[in-house]
């Protein structure tokens, strides 16, 4: 779903929540970096420990942090400092990093109302029993684990006071929740999905949380999460098959011999058999992250909560089908090139055929094209920026839905209506029967342009590239139905998912929670990055040489479209090339 080729017709190449947290941070091995004015006597070795590897996972093991308590006679500025560096350790309700506090701001500490993570060297000034500090801002971490990155620039800025209480410093007054260093968050989180619903109950849909890895259990955790509801900002897209009220009737998620054992209140009992098996299935896929799981043990008050269709324990592949990066069976990639549009297989030969019907034969040259999540439907545009249609038949023929506007961009959504960019009239949707209605997209502020829309396979979320000036960003929005909105849908709360990029040309859905993209960083050449939605996470991909287009998908090798009018595959680390053809798509 190339938004770079119509673009490349034009000659244009273009270059994404909430209140911040306002809390402080110092890592103590930045101390020795900064001038002595600045450290104000905050000491160049600290009270954080590494301590024996633990295992959570056998391929993924964190490092314990071991928190020390104060000292005698430490100053203002070496408090704050040991405070922060026990703040990493999550024993006890942070014990240690309470210890650094007076008796009164320690009650009041809210160590549960979320996390601010900084990143790159602090700057710290000491002014007698204040302590103030600034770092560029990283991103958030939700009361309820919800990571939201940092808008490009964002600092964090605070100042804590400290008073004296027998004769020692103690810090009286300090921001809600944590302060931690991007280290300290990967030392002590880890991200799990909490699964929902799509409205249709047709798809689950991942709901990426933060963890702390020390604390409650993992499968408490992550249970408690799921009944609690989606995030803040995902909950007005998904469903969930939990009713409401339904909670653990023992506050707790006990693993015996491998089976997790999950007891309801006992209201759970009365639900029907539909919301049985979909409140399983979302407990099942949550719980089957942890390896130590083979099953689960859905009771309520005690007794025994009976699933249509499957054994009680539920064993973990259970609901095997439900899987959320599921494609169907034989999917194929696509390409368009000047006699028509062809499918590749994705075999180590080239498996290439024409399209049936009217777009495989050259019909109307297409510059970019999308494919329905079905693969009997295609939509592309042609040099004069003509929205056409087809279904992927034999003896089909090509149908002009879009007059010529410069559209920019086209995609499928799961209803088999095509979501068309224009330069001049936005993001609008064409139904099956060609009806055309706007999208309206709420949220995007000051005087963006809009260049792709990608729904997520889902329908709850849309990939969004968007123009400011000379730069261009990616955004992530909730898709929602709305009775104002002339489609019936519209896209709102629009954030930015990532921190790197400083262009991004096309966008693709990898998975279900990532992201294919073609960008750069600052002034770096374009290339492929992988864009993970849990935390923001962006990782190189390589290219092959100048790429303008992207085509993603679940378990799939991933394709790109070069200048040079080839199509290019990523296999073992390496881009190669695949067929000669553009705007290279899947389902």
């Amino acid at each position: 779903m190339s938004t770079a080729i119509r673009r490349a017709a034009h000659g244009v190449r273009p270059a994404v929540l909430g209140a911040l947290l306002v809390t402080l941070s110092l890592a103590v091995s930045s101390c020795a970096s900064l001038p002595m004015s600045m450290t104000a006597q905050v000491p160049t070795t600290g009270p954080i420990q590494q301590g024996a590897q633990v295992d959570v996972d056998p391929e993924d093991q964190f490092i314990r942090v071991i928190a020390r308590k104060p000292r005698p006679g430490m100053s203002p500025g070496e408090v704050v400092s040991g405070f922060l560096d026990a703040s990493a350790s999550f024993e006890d309700d942070h014990a240690v990093a309470r210890s650094y506090l007076t008796p009164a701001a320690s009650a009041a500490w809210n160590t549960n109302a979320g996390v601010t993570v900084y990143t790159g060297l602090p700057a710290v000034a000491v002014q007698g029993s204040a302590v103030s500090f600034t770092a560029p801002h990283a991103g958030t971490i939700s009361r309820q684990g919800a990571y939201t990155v940092a808008d490009p620039g964002a600092e964090v800025r605070t100042t804590f006071f400290l008073e004296e209480v027998d004769g020692e410093w103690r810090i009286s007054t300090l921001p809600e929740g944590l302060v931690l260093s991007e280290a300290d968050v990967d030392r002590a989180f880890r991200s799990f999905n909490v699964y929902f619903f799509n409205p249709e109950y047709s798809r689950l849909v991942p709901d990426p949380r933060m963890i702390p890895v020390v604390g409650p259990g993992l499968a408490t955790a992550l249970v408690r999460r799921l009944l609690a509801g989606p995030n803040e900002w995902l909950q007005p897209a998904v469903r969930t098959g939990f009713p409401s009220g339904v909670g653990l009737n023992i506050d707790a998620v006990p693993i015996e011999a491998g089976v997790a054992k999950v007891d309801l209140t006992v209201n759970a009992l009365d639900v029907d058999d539909v919301a049985r098996v979909a409140l399983s299935k979302q407990l099942i896929w949550t719980l089957k992250q942890l390896p130590d799981i083979v099953s689960v043990d859905v009771t309520a008050a005690g007794q025994p909560l009976v699933v249509p269709g499957v054994a009680s324990p539920q064993p973990r592949d259970a609901w095997i089908f439900a899987d959320p990066n599921a494609m169907p069976l034989n999917t194929r990639g696509y390409a368009t090139r000047p006699e028509g549009v062809v499918s590749v297989g994705s075999g180590a030969t080239l498996d290439l055929r024409p399209v049936p019907g009217g777009a495989g034969t050259g019909e109307v040259v297409l510059i970019d094209i999308a494919v329905a999540d079905d693969s009997g439907s295609l939509a592309g545009i042609d040099p004069e920026g003509a929205v056409w249609r087809a279904r992927l038949a034999e003896g089909a023929t090509m149908i002009k839905v879009r007059d010529e506007r410069q559209a920019v961009s086209v995609a499928f959504d799961p209803s088999g209506s095509v979501w068309v960019v224009e330069d001049d009239q936005g993001l609008v949707s064409v139904s099956p029967a060609a009806v055309s209605r706007e999208i309206l997209v709420d949220g995007l502020v000051g005087r963006p342009e809009l260049r792709a829309a990608v729904p997520s396979r889902d329908g709850t979320r849309a990939a969004l590239v968007v123009r400011r000036g000379p730069r261009t960003e990616l955004l992530v929005a909730r898709i929602v139905s709305s009775s104002t909105s002339p489609s019936g849908l519209v896209l709102q709360a629009p954030m930015r998912v990532e921190s790197r990029l400083a262009e991004v040309l096309d966008v693709a859905w990898s998975g279900a929670d990532t992201l294919a993209v073609v960008g750069s960083e600052s002034a770096g050449s374009l290339q492929v990055f992988e864009v993970d939605l849990a935390r923001g996470t962006v990782t190189p991909r390589g290219a092959p040489e100048a790429p303008v287009s992207i085509a993603a998908a679940p378990g799939l090798p991933t394709l790109a479209g070069g200048a040079d009018g080839m199509v290019y595959e990523l296999g073992s680390g390496r881009w190669t090339e695949r067929l000669r053809g553009s705007a290279p798509t899947y389902p």
